[in-house]
């Protein structure tokens, strides 16, 4: 491994993951040369595919539990639980798939269609609604459903028999499929979740798992939790990995050390660190679908000034934010929705270079909107908070934001309020907040993805956006025009439009990368830009002499 840094004294976590045994640095221990250690920045908040919205816990989800289809090494998906793809309707409406008859869950009870059909049913339920649950809305009845105006029966997803699934979509969906291979769309084992009711997902024996690994040690108040093989899985002989022992770790600098000392050999990184391994064989850079951004809280004063928001996203410089703050190979954000993540289907021009760069830093129309705003809301001067949660990334980025907003505009004060993940998601929920910074990595490749975030009644919204003409170009996007690729293209093009800049209810700051410190005996991990991340079904770890 490259020493570039040397080692520095260990912090707590080094017990963390001294605890957890050696990360498979002896060759000739077989069991230690097939277990791995990785970071991730966030708590796991559950096992519950349902309820779970966050990174971390969507990623861990991801490698325990497997829908109909999973991540492939090339950036798409292949057959998961599903034995053939789908035999699809001529109007587009009706999938049928069949379940493989080896998927089994690793408490033995076989992967059955009713599993999808509980696990579904309840994400769109009122009473257990899951944060996905609009990804769902394609799916007939499902959004009615949501909405308490539908039985859940009704919903477009029926078991034929065990193994025979059947959906029933409101209208075509192109990228229906791509869907299906989310964290959204993983199953529960409705036997076992039944029975444990509220409790289920809340550790790792609150739980059942049909993918490639199974979470053996965890609970919810827990920092570190531990992966180990599922021999249920329908292909574990293709799973080289006997464990993956995860630790929540936000600090940079002791992340590095610990790779460095041979305790880690999965772990991301941020400036300075990108730059000091630059050219080095366990630097490893990859594009992200990933949007920075920040939301506004549009129900309450200052923020849902529509004014005061225009003078906020133009306000800072976002160039030198990638180059100064991030350096990691981030790029400023010309758009809520990132390069590299459609296409016109006429023309083939990118998203992002057809839509161009919106609310760019503009000092002098910033100031002309803050002139507008202050005016409006009769004052010179006002205090807002910036939420945001504890990582480096995170405090890097409150920190510039706050310089550039309060240099920039005239009279605002701007407080930096840095919480745990899980803390600052609860919080946005509640809406007591002005403006909240976070990043937004959708797991397919649609602008929907991104643009469905501020529909009316979005969960994802936390702003509580909701404004007619943008919902009426994404409804004539979804549905009106779902079978005519141009009209829709259209339509999504003037949604994003109108969202930042009419309506600025975002302010798109930087499209992320993944740069990863990964030992080169580990190979394989699949981190798909508009999918999960830290992925080990196919990763090989070996170590030699």
């Amino acid at each position: 491994m490259n020493k570039k840094l040397g080692i520095l004294s260990l912090t707590a976590l080094s017990l963390v993951l001294a605890a957890c045994g050696n990360g498979g640095t002896t060759a000739d221990n077989e069991e230690a040369a097939k277990s791995i250690k990785v970071t991730v920045n966030g708590e796991l908040a559950s096992l519950d595919s349902i309820s779970s919205t966050d990174s971390p816990s969507q990623n861990t989800i991801a490698n325990v539990m497997e829908g109909l289809y999973r991540p492939a090494d090339n950036g798409s998906n292949e057959l998961g639980v599903a034995a053939e793809e789908p035999t699809v309707s001529e109007d587009g409406l009706t999938y049928t798939f069949t379940i493989r008859d080896d998927a089994d869950w690793s408490n033995g009870d076989p992967v059955t269609a009713q599993d999808f059909v509980y696990t579904y049913q309840k994400t769109v339920t009122p009473e257990t609604i899951g944060g996905n649950a609009n990804k769902f809305y394609m799916i007939e009845n499902a959004e009615a459903i949501a909405n308490g105006e539908a039985e859940p029966d009704t919903l477009g997803v029926k078991a034929i028999d065990d193994k025979t699934l059947e959906f029933t979509l409101a209208s075509p969906t192109t990228y229906f499929t791509d869907l299906l291979a989310t964290p959204y769309y993983l199953p529960v084992n409705h036997n076992v979740a039944t029975e444990l009711g509220s409790d289920y997902g809340t550790s790792a024996e609150n739980a059942v798992y049909n993918g490639p690994f199974e979470v053996s040690d965890w609970n919810s108040t827990e920092i570190e939790w531990t992966l180990t093989k599922n021999d249920e899985y329908w292909d574990a002989d293709n799973v080289d990995l006997d464990q993956i022992d995860w630790v929540m770790s936000k600090e940079n600098s002791t992340n590095v050390n610990l790779f460095e000392g041979g305790e880690l050999q999965y772990t991301e990184i941020t400036a300075p660190y990108v730059r000091e391994y630059q050219d080095t064989d366990v630097l490893h850079i990859e594009p992200k679908g990933m949007t920075g951004y920040m939301v506004f809280n549009t129900q309450s004063s200052p923020t849902n000034n529509v004014h005061f928001r225009r003078a906020i996203s133009q306000a800072y410089d976002k160039e030198a934010f990638v180059d100064a703050v991030l350096d990691d190979g981030s790029q400023a954000a010309g758009g809520w929705i990132p390069s590299d993540f459609g296409s016109d289907p006429e023309s083939g021009i990118d998203f992002r270079e057809e839509n161009g760069d919106l609310m760019t830093f503009d000092l002098e129309a910033a100031q002309e909107e803050w002139a507008l705003a202050l005016e409006e809301l009769g004052t010179d001067t006002v205090e807002i908070e910036l939420l945001t949660s504890d990582t480096d990334t995170s405090k890097a980025t409150s920190e510039y934001l706050q310089a550039q907003l309060q240099t920039n505009l005239p009279g605002l004060t701007v407080t930096v309020r840095n919480v745990p993940l899980k803390s600052r998601q609860a919080i946005t929920g509640t809406g007591e907040f002005d403006i909240v910074y976070g990043t937004y990595n959708p797991s397919y490749a649609d602008p929907t993805a991104f643009l469905d975030f501020f529909i009316t009644g979005s969960p994802l919204s936390s702003g509580d956006f909701s404004d007619a003409t943008y919902d009426e170009l994404m409804t004539e996007g979804k549905i009106t025009n779902a079978l005519d690729p141009a009209a829709r293209w259209d339509n999504f093009l003037a949604a994003e439009k109108y969202l930042v800049e009419d309506a600025a209810a975002v302010s798109p700051i930087y499209q992320g990368a993944y740069a990863n410190l990964i030992d080169p005996a580990l190979e394989n991990v699949i981190n798909q830009p508009n999918g999960v991340a830290q992925y080990y079904r196919a990763a090989t770890y070996n170590v030699t002499e």
